[in-house]
């Protein structure tokens, strides 16, 4: 039951790691055209035009320094490739399992990235797993690292002229 139960919280951080990627947007994809609305065409539309937005006053954002724009989390147990952007992060939790995600952009290959991420799980003693793909933009790299207590993910993507990399490390919480 352990194993099944920590395969659920690997196919959950792996899961996670696709969502994340694939809310971060990608330039190829293309807006479907609607079609004109009954009646109208797609010059003249049959309702009225909405009026102009009014200018809402802005909200305070949240201050975030410099250090967290280019720069892991304190807590992220994993060394960030060298010439890789911190571009998101998020913090998950389910169950006993606590984690991180990190998504970083960059110019290194996705097999460079994904041999020094497999170097680093097995540092940690961590089980490997792989899994390589064909996109229509090249090729994407899956990489699962595994022990008792941690779960641990890379997908490695080229796209365009950089690479788009999703680390995510999820950890079982001491009771």
């Amino acid at each position: 039951m352990h194993t099944l139960r920590r395969l659920g919280y690997a196919a959950l951080i792996l899961a996670a790691s696709v969502s994340l990627y694939a809310l971060s947007g990608c330039a190829s994809q293309q807006q479907e055209a609607t079609p004109p609305p009954e009646g109208g065409s797609a010059l003249q539309p049959t309702e009225p035009p909405l009026p102009p937005p009014q200018a809402e006053t802005p909200q305070p954002q949240p201050k975030e320094s410099a250090a967290q724009a280019t720069a892991a989390p304190d807590d992220f147990p994993l060394p960030l490739y060298t010439g890789m952007e911190v571009k998101n992060t998020l913090r998950t939790q389910t169950g006993d399992f606590k984690g991180i995600q990190v998504e970083l952009v960059g110019d290194a290959s996705p097999q460079a990235v994904a041999d020094f991420y497999e170097a680093e799980f097995n540092k940690r003693n961590l089980k490997v797993s792989k899994m390589n793909q064909k996109t229509a933009a090249g090729e994407e790299i899956l990489i699962l690292g595994q022990s008792e207590t941690i779960t641990a993910g890379v997908s490695a993507v080229r796209e365009q002229n950089q690479t788009r990399v999703v680390l995510s490390w999820s950890e079982k919480q001491k009771q």
